[in-house]
């Protein structure tokens, strides 16, 4: 009886190691794939820097992912692949303030700013000090010809982040309006 039983113990510590270096090595993979991403995204190889990145949200969903995913699809100037994966990613994170930022931007470059308002008043809520925000948004009311509501959003951006040389031009720009 005493035989059976350390078999049984055996056999189960042997499952339960087996079973936590699959779970452990899956985790490593994803890691391995995001870093490999991020390898061929430094040199510029986006589609590859994609697909892997693509690949590690098989292993584990992940914000950082998502936003990575988004911003190389902007930067490829394929909008509609990035806001198909900004909204993906909010299904999964819908408190990620940067994946919000990242769809103010696609409703802006789509001239849609009903939703890029939303999409940065929902930033602004989150983190009233998000750098670049009250730019976007200067930026939507100088669209809409909103100009001392822009000068207003771009003196916020001045206030929260002085170093934004984006914000001075459009504030010189603007000077004389």
């Amino acid at each position: 009886m005493k035989l059976l039983l350390y078999k049984f113990y055996f056999s189960f510590i042997i499952i339960v190691l087996a079973g936590g270096c699959s779970v452990s090595s899956d985790i490593s993979s994803g890691q391995k794939l995001i870093k490999e991403g991020d390898i061929y995204f430094s040199k510029g190889e986006i589609d590859k820097a994609i697909g892997l990145w693509t690949e590690g949200l098989k292993y584990k969903q992940r914000a950082e992912l998502y936003e990575k995913i988004v911003m190389a699809y902007i930067m490829k100037n394929q909008i509609p692949d990035a806001e198909k994966w900004v909204l993906e990613g909010l299904t999964y994170f819908p408190d990620n303030v940067n994946l919000f930022f990242d769809l103010a931007l696609i409703s802006f470059h789509n001239n849609d700013f009903k939703k890029a308002r939303m999409a940065i008043d929902m930033v602004l809520r989150k983190n009233e000090y998000y750098r670049n925000a009250h730019l976007l948004k200067g930026m939507m009311y100088e669209k809409e010809n909103n100009l001392s509501a822009a000068k207003r959003e771009y003196i916020n951006e001045v206030n929260i982040n002085p170093g934004s040389t984006e914000a001075w031009k459009k504030l010189r720009e603007l000077r004389d309006e």
